[in-house]
């Protein structure tokens, strides 16, 4: 009989039957040790098998138990008796034979010099230059196999990935919500499309955001040099100062016309992409013209007819037409207002001193 001391000055005794339980929970927190230790998790799940067998004595009960086949079971088991645990971790899977490249060392040498030379050209077209120019017929393949063991596919992407930020580094102007005005001379741009009998023409327009006075011109083109000479027709025509302007991102407005504003130290603003909203102003002025000029006139054979009805109804929206937004009043009207509010504004105006009426 032993004595188990529990509680101080007083004893248990505990029968030598209890010996095959005290050995039990000790193998339990072995096996909870090792499991612990186990960071495989099929290391684990496998070692829980044979844990349950050698519990029961029965291999059929534990394959039933975990729904595996006893062919797996006894793989394992195998393992495990001959490895330990060791024996439970998944084998590389790799043959034990495996295809040497068969390529010269030559070879390898100017598929390199290729790519050095030119960092960009693709595992194609390096093949069809070797083909072409050295009578070598290398496999694209063969051509990546080679790039890709001396990493030069990832150098390729580095100097991707540097370009990519170069070009980050010159970011545009851009507002969300749009430009500010509070005096004249916010102007937003935007471009057109007009249909004739299968002809396409280009109606630049533009609106001052403050006083709402428009000005629109038609060309054949959509490019960077039209938008340019637009532009300076947009200048003579304002009787103020132009500081600010907004535009989307297209190719109209960057070349040419982009770099005549940075000649002029006129500040240039792109619009995020998808958002109509921040050129809500020189959207409707469109629509306008769409609604009062293009469905009722209709639109002309040449640009020269066009522009001259175009000018026309200018007259009539920056001058006679009242504008709900201006309380009824004419562009011209509330560039006027602004004028006598604020006298000495000497920097607003441009060599015009007021709109040209035609």
């Amino acid at each position: 009989m032993k004595q188990l001391k529990k509680f101080k000055g007083t004893s248990i005794h505990i029968s030598s039957a209890n010996t095959a339980l005290k050995e039990t929970l000790k193998k339990g927190r072995k096996v909870k040790k090792k499991l612990d230790q186990i960071k495989d998790r099929n290391v684990k799940k496998r070692l829980k098998w044979i844990e349950y067998y050698h519990k029961t004595g029965n291999a059929r009960k534990t394959c039933r138990h975990f729904g595996i086949s006893p062919t797996t079971f006894y793989k394992w088991k195998k393992r495990y008796d001959n490895y330990g645990i060791e024996g439970l971790k998944d084998r590389n899977k790799r043959p034990y034979r495996t295809r040497k490249p068969e390529i010269e060392p030559e070879i390898e040498h100017l598929i390199i010099t290729i790519r050095e030379k030119y960092p960009t050209w693709s595992k194609e077209k390096i093949s069809a230059f070797m083909k072409k120019y050295l009578n070598l017929k290398i496999s694209p393949s063969t051509v990546y196999r080679v790039l890709k063991r001396y990493r030069l596919i990832e150098r390729t992407q580095k100097l991707k990935s540097v370009f990519k930020k170069r070009k980050q580094k010159g970011k545009k102007n851009r507002t969300r919500r749009g430009l500010r005005a509070d005096k004249p001379g916010t102007i937003l741009i935007d471009v057109k499309y007009l249909y004739w009998c299968g002809k396409t023409f280009y109606q630049f327009t533009a609106i001052d955001k403050f006083t709402r006075i428009a000005f629109a011109r038609i060309y054949s083109t959509k490019s960077s040099r039209n938008g340019r000479r637009f532009f300076k027709e947009l200048e003579k025509f304002l009787p103020f100062k132009i500081e600010k302007v907004q535009t989307d991102n297209g190719s109209e407005f960057l070349g040419e016309f982009d770099e005549y504003l940075k000649k002029r130290e006129i500040e240039h603003y792109f619009s995020y992409p998808r958002s109509p909203k921040t050129n809500a102003h020189v959207e409707r002025f469109i629509q306008t013209t769409e609604s009062e000029l293009w469905m009722i006139e209709g639109t002309e054979p040449t640009i020269d007819e066009m522009n001259k009805k175009l000018l026309e109804y200018l007259m009539v929206y920056n001058f006679l037409r009242p504008h709900q937004y201006l309380n009824y009043k004419t562009p011209d009207e509330k560039f006027e207002d602004y004028i006598r509010s604020y006298q000495g504004v000497h920097h607003v105006l441009n060599l015009n001193k007021s709109l040209k009426r035609g």
